[in-house]
């Protein structure tokens, strides 16, 4: 599938989720994301709102009539709490909290909101945002069937905000390889089909291994487009976990010490040097063709699931991947 464009592969006509700030959060969602603003506010309503407008986009063909909305919030509250984690992990880098964090969606009473050098409120407000993510998802018909899946799904995802916190501690260990390997992951993909097979009747667990190879494929796309949307803001803000940033790093077009610079002392000149040297590589340009051989392979290699739409999965991307390209040129350019 070939991207249209103006010219560059960077540029797009529109984002088809412009109107996502005017959206309004569901009853199920919104005493949770007051929650988060009055509690814990690292990131503005906006986060939440993009993704509800986009999650319908890729929800599974086999999702149960009826199951749409319960299916939506749990990816909502799902998605917020991998973003608390994450913030803790790259933007404080609170080594103490992020353990604790860690444990929640295992054994959530063992989290010690008191334990000496953890922050107690994201302790606190996490066990209570996975205690409404299960009910939802327990909801679902067949939860009892695919939770310890979904259970596996997330200890991938936490393990990838791991791995991002190694990375900020030891630039030099970063590589692409490796980021498709375990950074994607954040993306929740895998615990996203979850949500929706356990909510629907429909769905021949025979496709498991079908849909697991589709998803792989979607999650490096969604990753990829998230790369694309966020690495300058992250950079400014000391995070080079980016595959852009690290794509530089492996070419050798800025150094470990750099990056490091960037994140201990992170001044507007040292910035900008950067960004620069990024934006003139053509870097993004082959992040956005390595985003169309992602969905090319994925087409060929997975062909029909008998009871979902392979294609159409896929295709949901694409919307996804203009608006994050349009997010790009409004916080990049």
């Amino acid at each position: 599938m070939a991207l249209e464009s103006r010219g560059s592969p960077l540029e797009v006509e529109s984002d088809p989720f412009s109107n996502a700030s005017q959206r309004t959060l569901s009853e199920t969602v919104q005493p949770l994301a007051d929650a988060y603003d009055e509690r814990i506010g690292d990131r503005d309503r906006s986060t939440w709102l993009w993704f509800d407008a986009v999650e319908p986009a890729f929800r599974l063909s086999c999702v149960d009539d009826g199951a749409e909305q319960r299916v939506h919030d749990a990816k909502v509250l799902a998605t917020m709490f991998i973003t608390v984690i994450d913030d803790i992990a790259e933007r404080h880098g609170d080594r103490a909290t992020l353990e604790e964090l860690r444990i929640v969606p295992f054994d959530a009473r063992a989290a010690d909101p008191t334990r000496a050098g953890v922050d107690g409120e994201y302790v606190r407000f996490q066990r209570e945002l996975w205690d409404a993510l299960c009910e939802q998802f327990r909801a679902g018909p067949r939860a009892a069937e695919f939770e310890a899946l979904f259970r596996f799904d997330v200890r991938q995802a936490l393990q990838s905000v791991d791995y991002s916190a190694l990375l900020a501690r030891q630039p030099g260990l970063a590589s692409e390889r490796e980021l498709l390997t375990y950074d994607v992951y954040n993306m929740m993909l895998f615990p996203f089909a979850d949500i929706d097979i356990a909510n629907a009747s429909a769905f021949d667990p025979r496709d498991l291994s079908t849909l697991r190879t589709v998803v792989d494929h979607g999650q490096r796309m969604a990753r990829i487009g998230n790369w694309l949307a966020t690495w300058e803001r992250e950079l400014v803000e000391g995070d080079y976990s980016s595959g852009v940033a690290v794509r530089a790093l492996e070419s050798g077009l800025v150094s470990p010490a750099e990056l490091r610079a960037l994140r201990n002392e992170p001044t507007d000149v040292a910035v900008a040097d950067v960004i620069e040297r990024i934006r003139e590589s053509g870097i993004e340009t082959t992040f956005v063709e390595r985003w169309e051989r992602e969905f090319e392979t994925a087409i060929d290699a997975c062909g029909d699931g008998e009871s979902f739409d392979v294609r159409a999965y896929l295709e949901g991307f694409e919307p996804i991947f203009r608006s994050q390209l349009a997010r790009r040129a409004r916080t990049g350019e």
